[in-house]
């Protein structure tokens, strides 16, 4: 067997990558009906060899420089992701195919199955929220689920011929995170934060929708934090105009980012949400965007801006593993950072002219907390599901009891198989949360609670994001004096806006 060259590899890997991403970029922004990424799997198939996996670790297992060292551990676990997704690809492009193609009737009318969620979020009438809901489940029980529990088994089954008892074992080992010690954690900011989010959730529920707790459904829960009666603070013809301020503030002139490429454009099959794609870190970076209005809209948009000013300012003289690979919470907390200016009193009086926002930025943080409990539980479901071999039948009643105590919504058993992200990315926004909290607080404490107009916090921002993935969360926060990375600094966040 011939050794890798590394160089060689690293240099076909950023291509391999760059190609992927264009091609979801493609798919999402509705130029390409048809989504191919099984091609690029076939173009770069040389890659994700078992005997090219073996070889990669025991590189990193003779490496004595630190560096040389961590670059392999991003890469194998890069490769272990991409070996898997190699044996998925074709199951992957049809699940986005038949997804793309699914319609869901509305009134008699065909809807495509992606949009009819956005018409679900907007419509105030709770009956026909209710079946435009029952139609997309219906489309998820019949059509997608058959083919995510092929996917899903497959990934089980992939990762058990690589030598490991199951799929959570092995991203355990090559991700070097201690899923049993991040999962105490979380269920005890589930406890911590119990009494707050069903005391706050039910005056929510009760203030937009007219209900007690005990009757909230899982077809509302769009449309409660969709929140129309904020609309005329978040329209979409101030949407663009609003990042572009926010960014020139903090030294940023989006129009003269000539590695940002901003796309504006109506298309019939363009994603709703808006998304990131960094095609090449840092120099071809797409901010995808179908302006709709709505707070939101202003929070995804913000979000995927986050990600999109980390890639494009990552030092263009870093290896390719820490421009591309490495903690996904990193790139995730800064993501958020930017979302959540979308709720901060200082920047929505300074921004939008929103004077009197209390009521608002108290719905904001039920929201944030209703997600983040969400995504607490859907850990404790994610480590059962990957855990188990063969028949998933079972995790349908597992999801509905994990997801539904944790978020005290009736959760449906449906969406089982279709609410899970690859290689446990839950992890990455989990602790995202926590390390975006920690940087709130740092950049409020250093810059004032107006830290985003402020030219020096984004410089301070730059330097951060100039590292692009080298440090994980956890030594990125200590590396700049945030300490450990903990729930502390979120619940103080939350307790300050919510209460005790």
């Amino acid at each position: 067997m011939t050794a890798v060259d590394l160089r060689a590899y690293r240099r076909r890997a950023e291509g391999f990558i760059g190609a992927l991403d264009k091609e979801h970029y493609l798919h999402y922004s509705g130029q390409k009906e048809d989504s191919e990424t099984a091609a690029v799997y076939e173009r770069y198939g040389d890659l994700f060899s078992r005997d090219v996996l073996d070889e990669l670790d025991a590189a990193y297992q003779g490496a004595d420089d630190q560096t040389e060292r961590l670059r392999l551990a991003y890469l194998l676990t890069f490769v272990t992701e991409s070996f898997i997704g190699e044996q998925v690809k074709e199951l992957s492009d049809h699940i986005a195919e038949v997804e793309a193609a699914a319609t869901v009737d509305i009134d008699g009318e065909p809807v495509p199955y992606r949009y009819a969620a956005v018409v679900q979020a907007n419509e105030p009438d709770r009956d026909r929220r209710r079946d435009i809901y029952d139609a997309r489940r219906r489309v998820v029980a019949e059509v997608l689920n058959p083919l995510y529990d092929r996917y899903w088994r497959t990934a089980h089954d992939v990762s058990v011929q690589l030598g490991y008892p199951s799929y959570e074992a092995l991203f355990a080992e090559v991700k070097a995170m201690d899923h049993g010690l991040f999962q105490a954690e979380m269920e005890a900011l589930l406890q911590d934060t119990g009494s707050i989010y069903e005391r706050s959730l039910a005056a929510v529920v009760k203030d937009k929708l007219d209900l007690p707790l005990t009757e909230l459904a899982p077809w509302d829960m769009a449309y409660l934090f969709r929140a129309p009666e904020y609309d005329g603070y978040f329209s979409a013809e101030r949407l663009l105009p609003t990042l572009r301020r926010t960014l020139a503030e903090l030294g940023i002139d989006l129009a003269a980012q000539g590695n940002v490429h901003l796309d504006t454009e109506v298309r019939e099959k363009k994603s709703p949400r808006a998304f990131c794609s960094p095609v090449r870190v840092p120099d071809e970076i797409y901010l995808c965007v179908l302006p709709q209005g709505g707070q939101d809209d202003y929070a995804a948009l913000f979000h995927e801006a986050g990600h999109t000013e980390h890639f494009a300012h990552v030092a263009a003289d870093l290896p390719f593993e820490f421009r591309y690979l490495g903690d996904n919470a990193v790139t995730e907390g800064f993501a958020f950072l930017f979302d959540h200016l979308v709720s901060d009193p200082h920047w929505l009086r300074h921004h939008l002219g929103y004077e009197d926002a209390a009521d608002y930025v108290r719905f904001s943080a039920v929201g944030d907390l209703y997600f983040m409990r969400r995504y607490a539980a859907k850990l404790s479901y994610e480590l059962r599901l990957h855990s188990c071999n063969g028949s998933l039948d079972a995790m349908a009643q597992v999801y509905h009891d994990t997801l539904s105590a944790g978020t005290l919504v009736d959760f449906p058993a449906d969406w089982y198989l279709t609410d899970v992200d690859d290689g446990f990315y839950v992890v990455s926004y989990l602790r995202a949360w926590l390390l975006e909290a920690a940087l709130r607080v740092i950049l409020r404490s250093d810059y004032g609670e107006s830290w985003f107009a402020d030219r020096a916090a984004g410089e301070y921002l730059k330097g951060l994001w100039s590292y692009g993935q080298q440090y994980n969360s956890p030594r990125l926060l200590l590396k700049h004096g945030g300490g450990r990375l903990d729930a502390g600094p979120l619940l103080h966040l939350l307790t300050q806006t919510l209460g005790r």
